[in-house]
């Protein structure tokens, strides 16, 4: 891993806002070890399409969750899944959602799953554009970011801001493949890619990698220079 290094925060936010074709790219993004150790893939979510959606369920574990800013889960009447949330990080999943558009089919493709995403970050969108249940899950993100809460879910909301995006993004875990078992329906090894495989795998497809404690030292830093901190 001696050769492959994490991205800064201003490059990785600078490949969250655009491409070539202006819209944004993928950035991955692990949090601590002592946490989950684990590394997402992460789009704002008005930059979903359905072929990057395609990406994102080809290498990851496939439960696509879509990060929203506590104001936008309000407006769009996102209630908590459960009373009492026992998930280990106490990840703050909403009921699921899919777009109410009238080229939605089941709702789990990834044209669907893209539809969605963006419909979750259209300032048009309101509570009725939404079916309950659905296939992609909002999470409420804590308001002061990865400051209040070291999340996948928060890091994604201050990218979204940073980078000048609507609040909600689209984030899965990155997975391994692991191995064909022959002439079995099987696959061994099959773990959550951590930090070497993260980086190994954003160098193959050219995605920025950087770390969440990297985003809090940046975030704590630039408020520091305006004062705010």
């Amino acid at each position: 891993m001696s050769e492959l290094q994490f991205d800064g925060i201003e490059d990785t936010i600078e490949a969250f806002v655009h491409a070539i074709i202006a819209k944004g790219e993928f950035i991955i993004v692990l949090d601590s070890v002592s946490r989950e150790n684990e590394g997402d893939l992460i789009l704002a979510a008005e930059d979903a399409t359905t072929e990057k959606m395609a990406f994102m369920i080809r290498h990851t574990s496939g439960l696509v969750c879509c990060p929203v800013s506590s104001t936008l889960a309000t407006h769009l009447a996102l209630p908590q899944m459960v009373l009492h949330n026992t998930e280990v990080d106490g990840t703050a999943y909403t009921v699921s959602v899919d777009a109410a558009h009238a080229s939605m089919t089941t709702g789990i493709s990834a044209h669907d799953r893209a539809l969605t995403c963006r419909a979750l970050a259209s300032p048009g969108s309101a509570a009725d554009h939404f079916r309950r249940p659905g296939h992609c899950f909002p999470l409420r993100a804590r308001d002061r970011g990865v400051r209040e809460r070291r999340g996948h879910t928060e890091a994604t909301m201050d990218f979204c801001k940073l980078a000048g995006k609507r609040p909600a993004g689209a984030l899965c875990e990155l997975v391994l493949d692991g191995d064909e078992v022959e002439g079995r329906p099987e696959r061994r090894n099959g773990d959550m890619m951590r930090a070497a495989e993260c980086l190994r795998f954003g160098k193959r497809w050219g995605i920025r990698v950087c770390t969440i404690d990297d985003l809090v030292e940046y975030i704590e830093g630039q408020q520091l220079l305006r004062g705010k901190l």
